[in-house]
């Protein structure tokens, strides 16, 4: 998601707004939306996570807790990992790929040994 849309500061005061962007690989509309697609994303994926955790709280369930764990891997983790690692430079695109795929592979473990244990 990095690079979709970079404002260029010419001439700004000090927390002023950039007035100008300008998109990297396609329109500006389109890096816009797909901005917001991620933020809403993120934000979905923390309220279900949110709610799950919150069942296993009320309930104490255990297979409640390992979906709770394996929906936090799956969803919110590698979006997290993608917005952090995407915007500084301790790894490269490769091994940012390779951490979200195991996130998302781990947690799509523990969803299915839930599964098949109930």
């Amino acid at each position: 998601m990095t690079g979709l849309a970079t404002a260029t500061p010419t001439g700004l005061a000090a927390g002023a707004v950039p007035a100008q962007v300008e998109a990297v690989g396609g329109s500006t509309p389109t890096a816009v939306a797909a901005v917001l697609a991620f933020v809403v994303a993120i934000v979905l994926s923390v309220v279900v996570t949110y709610r799950y955790a919150r069942g296993y709280l009320r309930t104490r369930q255990r297979p409640l807790l390992y979906l709770t764990v394996g929906l936090l891997l799956l969803a919110p983790a590698p979006m997290f990992v993608r917005l952090l690692l995407g915007n500084v430079a301790v790894a490269t695109p490769t091994e940012r790929t390779l951490l979200v795929t195991v996130s998302k592979l781990c947690g799509l473990l523990v969803i299915l040994s839930v599964v098949h244990r109930t």
